[in-house]
Order: structure tokens, then sequence, then C-alpha cells
């Protein structure tokens, strides 16, 4: 039986600050350290005893947290703080900083909010925020969870202060799959634009995959791989998340058929019955919001369910328009929080948690879950190999280890195609998944 909230030891505070981001973030760290946090208030505690577990925020104190201007609603550049830090040091990021030290409730509510991405920055080709603009990336942190980093500083000294405080609440870490599916098949249901891409095919030297693409119906195609990652979340035991992209083709990178197949449905339709579906966005719903609620209306028909969850095609969204239009679409599962130029936590966090308007100061319905690398950053944007991939996700996997949650993973069903240049990366997932769970065997047909 799941403790309710007025079960949970209770720290209380005694600060004047009651802004929105300060109320926010101590919801946050409280659900992570299995804590509530309420603000003291005299005429409610007094005369009866003193609450057991009392600290103050910015007031003089021996049990005092260091209070910096941000929590007030203030704005704040990291540069300064930043300067001298170097990523081999042991402690997290000094963000924050004040005269009695970092504010670590602060700098967590510096990268929940996703601050530094409402300042002017110079998007990408895709009009996205690139990772090489975060403070994360510059200062060598973004593979580094720091909000739980700092969530267990607060958690420890608060233990310190309090012996008699049960330790914070632990999670395991756990393994969930994500797949984005941009395109069910390579060669099937393409119609002109099969057509033309074999005859490229053919011009460029591609003959064997040119050919493929003209008698695919009698051949296993390379991107239909739905079969061979069920047998693998089967095996064990994993609940796996499908974004679908299913546009109109109003843009060129929007690459899926139009009209959906009966028999792409037909996949779609059964996969939902054991699996959690989500819509994955068009790239162009970013330029013509208006299409989300068209896009989630079509995969609710072939559903006949409905659908809240989503990630945006080529992870394209822009903060805060993107998130407020998926809400207004009845969007309330984000899982586009992560880079496609880099792999760690944009966030800097591995657990889902609720987005904060910024613009408009207040805490949202739209629940945003993060992931740690995506098979295309590391092999298009990294140059990796498949062997060197599956280094650098369990290296990833091992620094979130210690604070446990969900380690998401970002797949396509299209890269284990070695026509398309993953060779290796079929049998480097199977592996993968293994290590990932704790086990070294899945089927691999």
């Amino acid at each position: 039986m799941s403790s309710s909230l007025y079960e949970l030891p209770e720290i209380t505070i005694r600060t004047r600050i009651r802004h929105p981001r300060f109320r926010y973030v101590l919801k946050v760290v409280g659900a992570d350290l299995g804590y509530r946090f309420r603000f003291y208030n005299e005429r409610s505690v007094l005369p009866r005893t003193a609450p057991e577990f009392l600290i103050t925020y910015g007031e003089a104190g021996d049990r005092n947290l260091p209070a910096h201007p941000l929590l007030c609603g203030r704005s704040y550049d990291p540069g300064d703080d930043l300067a001298n830090w170097r990523p081999d040091h042991l402690e997290p990021p000094p963000l924050c900083q004040t005269s009695e030290g970092p504010d670590l409730l602060a700098a967590i509510f510096f990268c929940l909010s996703r601050y530094e991405e409402y300042q002017p920055f110079t998007p990408d080709a895709h009009g996205r925020f690139p990772a090489s603009a975060s403070h994360a990336l510059r200062f060598g942190f973004l593979d580094r969870p720091v909000v739980r980093e700092w969530t267990a500083a607060i958690g420890r000294r608060l233990r310190s202060w309090f012996p008699g405080l049960p330790d914070p609440r632990r999670k395991p870490l756990i393994f969930q799959p994500s797949y984005d599916i941009d395109l069910l098949w390579a060669f099937q249901y393409r119609g002109w634009r099969g057509y033309a891409s074999g005859i490229r095919d053919v011009l460029t030297g591609e003959f064997a995959r040119g050919i493929k693409r003209f008698v695919a119906p009698a051949r296993r195609d390379p991107y239909q791989t739905l079969p061979f990652l069920e047998g693998i979340h089967r095996d064990h035991g994993l609940h796996p998340t499908y974004f679908w992209l299913v546009s109109d083709r109003t843009h060129t990178h929007d690459t899926n058929p139009h009209p959906i197949p009966e028999e792409q449905r037909t996949w779609m339709r059964q996969l939902a019955a054991s699996a959690t579906t989500g819509l994955h966005p068009s790239y162009a719903t970013s330029d013509r919001p208006d299409l989300i609620g068209e896009e989630k209306a079509r995969i609710e028909g072939i559903l006949e369910a409905s659908v809240d969850r989503s990630r945006q095609h080529f992870l394209r969204f822009r903060l805060p328009d993107t998130y407020r239009q998926l809400l207004r679409q009845g969007i309330r599962s984000d899982y586009t929080m992560g880079y496609g130029d880099a792999i760690g936590w944009r966030a800097g966090t591995n657990l889902p948690f609720p987005w904060y308007d910024l613009e408009r100061e207040k805490e949202t319905r739209l629940t945003v879950y993060p992931f740690a690398a995506m098979d295309v950053t590391l092999r298009s944007y990294l140059g990796l190999s498949a062997g060197e991939a599956e280094a650098e996700v369990m290296r990833l996997f091992a620094v979130a280890k210690p604070h446990g949650g969900p380690f998401m993973l970002l797949w396509h069903n299209s890269s284990f195609a070695p026509e398309y240049g993953w060779g290796g990366w079929k049998e480097m997932y199977v592996r993968l998944v293994g290590h990932l769970t704790g086990s070294e065997s899945a089927k691999t047909g």
C-alpha cells in the first residue's frame, strides 16, 4: 500500500519567500527524497509542540539553506559561478552561489525550468536549442544527472541536522525503452518517393538496395523490426513506449506513408494492447501548431482510444510555445527532453518532472520525461561505432545508477538496417538491453 502525502516525513521551512519558483522546486525535491516540505506558520504550529524538523531558508540559523535571488523571481547568469569549475571535479557544478555557499534548490530550478532556453540563443538548422548552447555541455556536466546529485546532497544535509529523520527514498535504476516510428517500412508503401529513391540508389552505386525497393513485398523489409523488438521486450519483461508519426506529409522531413496503410494501423492497434502509445508530432507542427490537433485526432481514430503522450519529431520544440500547444491539445506527458547533438540529461535529471512555464511563473499539468541518449546521436552526430555507442550508454547508466529511477533511451525501428549504415547495431542492442536489465541473453530473431 502506497503512503499518502500526509504520511511522509514533514520538513518545516521558516522563510519570507513564497514565490511560485520556490514552491515548485520544494515539491519536486520532496517527491524525490520522499519528504514533504511545508511552510512555518506560528499560528498553525503554536501553542502545540514545535515542528520536529524545522529549517530556515535565507535566514540566520544553524540549520539554514542558502537563498539565491533566482527563487525570488530574479534573473540569473551562471557564467561567473562556473568560470573556475572543471568537469573532473567530484562535486556538482556550483550554480547559484551565495555568500553562504551554493543554493542547491535554486540550481535545481535553473536546470528543471530550462531557464537558459528562454534566453537569446542561436538555433541550429532545425530551429532547436542546441546542446552546444547549454551551460551543461560547455562546462562538462551534461553527462551527469546533477539535479539528482544536488537533491541527494540536500537529503544528506537534512539527515546530518536531524538524525531521527528517515533516510531519503531509494529507487532502483530501471531501463525504459522508447521508440520513434517515423517510417515502418524502408521499401513498402513509399509511393513515388520509393521509386525515386530506388532510381537514385542505382545511379549512386547502391544497386542491391535499389533493387530491394522494387521487390520488397517478397522480401523482409529492414525497417520492419517490430517483431524483433517485441521479442526482446518479452524476454526481459519490458514495457516500451512507441511514438508514431502520422503526418499528412506537409514537410519533406515527415516521411511516413499517408494515408496510413491498413497494415500499419493493425500494428499500431496490436502494440497498443501491450505497450504505451504516443503521438510523434510532425516536423511541420513546430511551424503550424494547428497540425498537432489534426495528428492527434488521426492516431486516436486509428486506435479508437485517447492519446495524451508525445515526442516531437526531430526533437523539434521551443519553450514555452511548443509545450503550451501540447497542453492545449490535451497532451499531458512529453518525452522530447533531450538533445539530438549530444547525449546526457538536458534538464539535469532522469526523473519525470512537471513543466514550469517560466514566462507565466506557474507549474503546469504537463509532465516531462527525459531520455539519456538517442541512437542517431550516437552514430550520426558523435560518429561512434556500435561497440563505442554501447560503452557510452553503459557509462551513462553507471553514472545514474546510484540515484535510481528510469533510464530511458530513444531508439528507432530503422536503426538496425545494415543497408543504411547500421551494421552491427542489432547485435549491439541485444547485448545492451541484456546489460541494462541485468541479463546477458535475448532473442535476436
